[in-house]
C-alpha cells in the first residue's frame, strides 16, 4: 500500500507539473514567440532545459513553503505560530506531522484539474494560486474552519505578493521599454534587430529559469511532505514535467500571451520578459510562491501602455484576471469537498 501511494503521488505530481508547463509556457516564449523571434518548437525546447535548470538550483525555496509553510502539522509549530500548548486533536488529524497521503492528492489534483481546463480554453491562469488554493482547501477538509491550523502571516504574505507581483512587473516593463527605445533609436535598422533578437533570446531563457525556480516548488511541493528527503529529485521531477507540459501542449496558451493582449515588436517582448523574470525570480529567493502568469501578463501590459490604453485589450485582461480569481477560490472548495467525500467513504 505504501508503495502504491507514493506511485500514485509521484504520477499526480507529474501531472501538475506538466499541467504548469502547458499553461505557463506561454509565460517563458509567448512574447518571444508573438514577436516572431523563434517557432515555438524550438523556443519551447529551449524552455524546457532552462526550466529544469532552475527548479534544480533553487527550487527548494518555495517547495519548502508550499510543502510544509501553509497548514500547521507539528506541535512545535503549532505553539511558534499560535504561541500557545498545542491542541490534543493535532494528533488526530497528522499522526505522522504532516499531511496524509490523500490530502496530498487531493491538493495536486484538484490544482492539476482547473490548469487543464484553463489551458484548454487558452486563459494563463495562476498555477501557483491553485496549488496553494488546494493545499488550503484540504487543510480545510481536514480541520474544518480553525485558524489556529493555519499559518495565517504566510498566507497573508502570498497574497499579499500576488498583488504586488503584477503591478511590479508591469512599472518595471513599462520603464524598460521606453528606456530600450530610445537606444534603439540610435542604432541602424540590422544592429538594432540583431540586438533585439539576442536579448529577446536572454530574456526568455531567464524567465523560463525563474518559472522553474518557482513554479516547480506548486508542481511538487506537496510531496515534500511525503518525500522530505528526495527534495533535488522531486525538482529534477518537477522540471522535466513542466518541460513535457511546455513541448506537448504550451501553444494554445501562447498565442494568448504573445498576440491577444497587446501586439509586440521584439522590444516589447525583451521588456516584458526580462521584467517578469526579475519580479518572479526575486519572490523565488524569498520562497513566495507567486503567479508567473500575472507576472508576464503585467509587464505584456506595461509594454503596452507605452502606446496608449487604447492599445491594450480590455475585454481579454478582463478573461484572465477573471481566471485569477476563480482559480485558487475553486481549487480551495474542489478539494475541501472532494477530501471530505473521500474521508468520509473511506471511514
Amino acid at each position: 500500500m505504501i508503495i502504491l501511494w507514493a506511485t500514485i503521488l509521484i504520477l499526480v505530481g507529474f501531472y501538475v507539473g506538466w499541467n504548469i508547463g502547458a499553461n505557463d509556457a506561454a509565460n517563458c516564449i509567448g512574447t518571444m514567440v508573438g514577436a516572431r523571434v523563434m517557432s515555438f518548437r524550438k523556443a519551447a525546447l529551449m524552455m524546457g532545459i532552462c526550466v529544469i535548470a532552475g527548479g534544480m538550483l533553487q527550487g527548494h525555496h518555495v517547495m519548502k513553503t508550499v510543502g510544509k509553510g501553509i497548514i500547521i502539522t507539528s506541535e512545535a509549530d503549532y505553539q511558534k505560530t499560535n504561541d500557545a500548548p498545542p491542541p490534543a486533536s493535532l494528533k488526530t488529524f497528522f499522526p505522522d506531522e504532516r499531511l496524509p497521503d490523500l490530502a496530498i492528492f487531493v491538493a495536486l489534483l484538484s490544482a492539476g484539474l482547473f490548469v487543464t481546463i484553463a489551458t484548454f480554453t487558452r486563459v494563463p491562469v495562476s498555477t501557483s494560486q491553485a496549488i496553494v488554493g488546494g493545499v488550503a482547501g484540504v487543510g480545510i477538509g481536514i480541520v474544518g474552519f480553525d485558524g489556529g491550523y493555519v499559518k495565517m502571516g504566510v498566507l497573508w504574505k502570498i497574497m499579499s505578493c500576488w498583488l504586488i507581483s503584477p503591478v511590479l512587473c508591469l512599472i518595471l516593463a513599462f520603464v524598460v521599454y521606453l528606456i530600450l527605445a530610445r537606444l534603439i533609436r540610435r542604432m541602424g535598422p540590422l544592429q538594432s534587430s540583431r540586438t533585439l533578437s539576442v536579448l529577446v533570446i536572454i530574456a526568455a531563457c531567464y524567465v523560463s529559469f525563474s518559472l522553474g525556480a518557482n513554479d516547480v516548488g506548486n508542481a511538487i511541493g506537496p510531496l515534500l511532505n511525503r518525500f522530505p528527503d528526495h527534495g533535488i529529485w522531486l525538482a529534477l521531477l518537477g522540471g522535466v514535467a513542466m518541460a513535457v507540459g511546455a513541448l506537448t501542449f504550451g501553444q494554445r496558451v501562447t498565442d494568448t500571451v504573445g498576440k491577444s493582449i497587446t501586439p509586440l515588436d521584439m522590444g516589447g517582448a525583451f521588456a516584458a520578459q526580462a521584467s517578469a523574470a526579475v519580479g518572479v525570480h526575486l519572490f523565488s529567493v524569498l520562497g513566495i510562491p507567486v503567479s508567473t502568469s500575472q507576472a508576464v501578463v503585467g509587464a505584456v501590459i506595461g509594454v503596452g501602455l507605452t502606446k496608449g490604453a487604447r492599445a491594450v485589450s480590455g475585454k481579454k485582461i478582463g478573461q484572465i484576471v477573471t481566471g485569477w480569481v476563480l482559480a485558487p477560490a475553486c481549487a480551495a472548495l474542489f478539494s475541501c469537498l472532494v477530501y471530505r467525500g473521500i474521508s468520509a467513504m473511506l471511514s
